[in-house]
């Protein structure tokens, strides 16, 4: 059976579309007016500049999150518009977001194999035995190299 924890919480972020300006890189490609351009909740809605980003992360539903342990990230992504605007010189958007994500936590190995660092020894092994000697005259060998 699914046990949930504390990371089973709903998709929280804020995110913004820019839209395309019909250059490319390396000039910009995507923009917004400020002004007009808002954050968007992803929880409640609610639009928010970017002065009131700090205002959105404190309110009790992000706070929550932020309890919970889940972090805060800047991601970004490119789609096809829905409805692109009639003289739109493209119909893709850019989606800026400011996401609560889980935090990484590295797992351990599943398979049974040891990763490379606790399989290798740590110091090279010696192939020859205790009583060997190191040659100390080409001549003093007694096989012939084969050639």
């Amino acid at each position: 059976m699914y046990q949930k924890n504390k990371f089973d919480l709903p998709f929280c972020g804020l995110s913004m579309r820019l839209f395309p300006t019909g250059n490319q890189s390396p000039r910009y490609e995507y923009s917004g007016e400020a002004s007009k351009v808002k954050f968007t909740c992803s929880l409640t809605k609610r639009k928010y500049s970017l002065s009131q980003v700090n205002d959105w992360f404190m309110t009790p539903e992000v706070q929550k999150y932020s309890q919970a342990g889940y972090v805060m990230k800047y991601m970004t992504k490119t789609q096809e518009m829905n409805d692109p605007p009639k003289y739109a010189k493209s119909n893709l958007e850019q989606i800026i977001c400011l996401v609560m994500v889980k935090p990484y936590v590295p797992r351990p190995n599943v398979d049974g194999f040891k990763p490379i660092s606790q399989s290798m020894p740590p110091q090279a092994q010696q192939f020859a035995p205790d009583h060997a000697k190191p040659v100390e005259k080409m001549s003093d060998m007694d096989d012939e190299i084969p050639f």
